[in-house]
């Protein structure tokens, strides 16, 4: 572990984690990230959807640049999982597989999980690769325009996504992997 105290520590190194550290680099404090490096951005082919990059930017170089950024202020990016978090009159206590380190505070920027259909680790790879499989529609709507687009789950959450899509595409398909939706009239 590069430091055993931080003013900050962020854990999470995707875009938000990453614009927390300049930040709070930038503001003079002592900025520590720890990433287990599976920033759903990172596996982006193309995102249109970050200020700054009018023509759009990948995923991986996006990271790559906020990651520079960072550290030319000051952070310092590492690597790894926080085993445990403990809360002490100070601030916290962060325990890592190779040592423990105190920061004053704790600024979680873990990201989410994909809910990934089933489907081999080599077809979900090249999809991805290849932005024919996103995970953000948000993030991804624009990518979208006017291609037939399918959402798969079910449910209230996905509902709303593939409606959200319907401003980007009429062409929108809403598939049950198990064949049924579970939809409310």
């Amino acid at each position: 572990m590069a430091w055993d105290s931080a003013d900050c520590l962020i854990v999470g190194g995707g875009p938000a984690g990453l614009t927390a550290a300049i930040y709070a680099a930038r503001f003079r404090l002592s900025v520590f990230v720890i990433d287990a490096g599976q920033s759903r951005a990172g596996q982006s082919p193309m995102t249109r959807n970050h200020a700054g990059f009018p023509d759009g930017v990948s995923g991986a170089e996006l990271i790559k640049r906020m990651r520079a950024q960072a550290e030319k202020w000051g952070a310092k990016l590492q690597r790894g999982l926080v085993e445990r978090l403990t809360l002490r009159e100070d601030g916290f206590v962060a325990s890592f597989a190779d040592g423990d380190m105190t920061a004053g505070t704790v600024l979680l920027a873990s990201g989410v999980t994909n809910d990934r259909s089933a489907m081999s680790e080599a077809l979900h790879a090249a999809a991805l690769a290849a932005g024919r499989l996103r995970y953000c529609p948000v993030c991804d709507g624009l990518e979208a325009l006017d291609q037939m687009v399918g959402v798969i789950g079910t449910g209230e959450r996905v509902a709303k996504e593939a409606l959200f899509l319907r401003s980007f595409t009429s062409l929108v398909t809403l598939i049950a992997p198990d064949g049924a939706h579970r939809l409310a009239p």
